[in-house]
């Protein structure tokens, strides 16, 4: 095995709030399975998959790869947790893991939970949409082109130990999101 894709998480935030107990020993310990497994192998890389959700409310736009972490949900600290056991596999054993954090991907099989399918949805069956802050700004992400940011990280020679993040670099707020949606449906 030369690359290990890490994408696996509980990525439920709600559900976090519940069970946040499950969603740490899933992301937390999970991780470190992964990353005992690749040590033990002796792999090229590992691609650690984060989320921007690391970052919270965004405390300056855009946001980039030092912007502070802040652990608003379970879920969220989760994933901090993960990084940084991540980011002390790279420095303690040298471990080459590379941490990508994607933006708000969307496409073909997404949760309908998501806010594109719902928004959709509802623009089919309601004759109102309801939603949560529309002044909300999001970067999306198509899910080809963070398919093939990861991939990208994966051939990049001499990136291990750092975290990128991946999006689009635009942001839209969930009220122009959905004039859009609404517009083409």
């Amino acid at each position: 095995i030369t690359h290990i894709f890490h994408l696996g998480a509980l990525i439920a935030i709600p559900y976090s709030y519940v069970h946040p107990e499950e969603v740490v020993t899933t992301n937390i310990t999970g991780t470190l399975n992964v990353l005992l497994a690749a040590r033990q192998m002796g792999v090229q890389r590992v691609i650690h998959t984060s989320t921007s959700e690391v970052y919270g409310t965004a405390l300056h736009v855009p946001i980039d790869e030092k912007h502070p972490l802040q652990g608003q949900s379970p879920y969220s600290a989760s994933k901090i947790g993960a990084d940084k056991l991540a980011e002390s596999f790279y420095c303690s054993f040298d471990t080459p893991v590379v941490t990508l954090r994607p933006f708000n991907t969307y496409g073909p099989r997404q949760s309908a939970r998501a806010v594109i399918p719902t928004i959709i949805a509802q623009a089919l069956t309601h004759e109102q949409i309801k939603l949560g802050n529309l002044q909300a700004r999001r970067d999306l992400t198509y899910v080809t082109d963070t398919v093939a940011g990861f991939l990208r990280v994966g051939e990049v020679d001499g990136i291990e130990g750092e975290t990128f993040n991946l999006g689009s670099g635009e942001e839209i707020s969930i009220g122009d999101l959905a004039k859009i949606i609404i517009k083409l449906v």
